[in-house]
């Protein structure tokens, strides 16, 4: 049944990707089938004609209208992955929809001014926005958009100030996250990470959060040698905070393996809760490691869907965010297939927390 049902799903792809404005269903006649010889001759001929079709006409007030704005030097593969994301989710409620996307390639003010006066020539009045800060803060003194409605996936709106309603925040807190984490911890911590913008972040907001900091030490991007790391007599017995992307996160578990350091627990935040780690690392590895993730569990067909179209709303947080917009737009906190509602303009995410296992993530039942 599934199985059909995604077959189904790409034929409508097709109409509901459409960025026209009106839709035209037709509607065949069926003529009546009679009895009488001469009626049934006259049959066979009108069978050899074309079929009357009428054409309904679907109102412009029946079609969803979303936006997406998306500088794509910086977040490319976020913003088709959104479109996907999107696309799917209208497809699997059954909406008529029109999804544009608007390309400023970059933060720049004129570029986005640009893109923004399309957006409202062409009636769009809510938009996906995927901005970092950057191109916040230059929409954030935007005039003339009072009639549209911004959600930003990658943005927490703690991170910001505003004072604009029609501003909706979609993007996680890694302080909320380490606080959880904080709750594992013993009192002698080690945190790694990479100096990124990310990794940065997550450092600062480490250091604020947790009691005890420890030792702090940088994995250089092109660095794949760690024994001078597990050298380092601190680490042993210590809880570890990884703020490490996936592949330099998956090395480190191996290593701390291969060269028999033993801490006490290995944590980490919504960065590394992805099924690849488990690809790249043996279940020795993970014996100990924890993540946390704040993607809630969401109806499987939706699911079936978003992969169908090679996004991942099960791990990849900025798609569930997306997700969590579609579902807002369309149906504000109504609707009980996506769990993560909106409350004072912010997604209001739910923490939790996984343990590592032979197969896989594993929740972490609260006590």
């Amino acid at each position: 049944m599934k199985n059909l049902l995604l077959i189904v799903f790409v034929s409508l792809l097709f109409i509901g990707c459409s960025s026209k404005n009106e839709f035209k269903f037709p509607t065949i006649k069926k003529e009546k089938v009679v009895k009488t010889v001469q009626e049934e001759k006259k049959q066979e001929i009108e069978e050899t004609s074309e079929p009357v079709v009428e054409e309904t006409e679907v109102l412009e007030s029946d079609i969803k209208k979303i936006a997406i704005l998306y500088p794509s030097s910086k977040v490319g593969r976020y913003a088709n992955s959104t479109i996907n994301t999107i696309s799917a989710f209208l497809i699997y409620n059954n909406e008529k929809f029109h999804l544009e996307a608007f390309d400023t390639y970059n933060e720049n003010p004129i570029n986005i001014a640009a893109q923004l006066e399309l957006i409202k020539q062409k009636d769009f009045t809510k938009v996906i926005t995927m901005f970092t800060k950057d191109g916040f803060d230059v929409l954030n003194q935007s005039l003339d958009i009072d009639d549209i409605k911004f959600y930003f996936p990658l943005i927490n709106k703690a991170e910001v100030i505003t004072y604009n309603q029609n501003f909706i925040f979609g993007g996680i807190s890694y302080e909320e996250q380490l606080n959880l984490l904080q709750s594992l911890t013993s009192e002698k911590n080690t945190m790694f990470y990479v100096k990124s913008y990310l990794g940065s972040k997550l450092k600062n907001i480490y250091e604020k959060t947790f009691l005890n900091s420890g030792v702090i030490k940088e994995i250089e991007r092109t660095n794949n040698r760690y024994k001078y790391i597990m050298d380092d007599q601190r680490i042993i017995g210590s809880t570890i905070i990884l703020n490490t992307p996936i592949v330099k996160s998956s090395i480190i578990l191996s290593q701390l393996t291969a060269f028999e350091v033993e801490p006490e627990k290995v944590l980490s935040t919504q960065l590394n809760y992805n099924p690849l780690l488990i690809k790249l690392t043996q279940p020795k590895d993970r014996e100990n490691f924890y993540v946390v993730s704040s993607i809630s569990k969401i109806d499987s067909f939706i699911e079936d869907y978003t992969k169908l179209l090679g996004s991942n709303v099960a791990y990849e947080w900025v798609d569930y965010s997306a997700l969590i917009g579609a579902n807002y737009f369309i149906n504000e906190n109504e609707s009980e297939l996506i769990k993560t509602k909106i409350i004072e303009n912010q997604a209001d995410y739910e923490q939790t927390l996984y343990k590592g296992t032979i197969y896989g993530f594993e929740k972490v039942l609260a006590n």
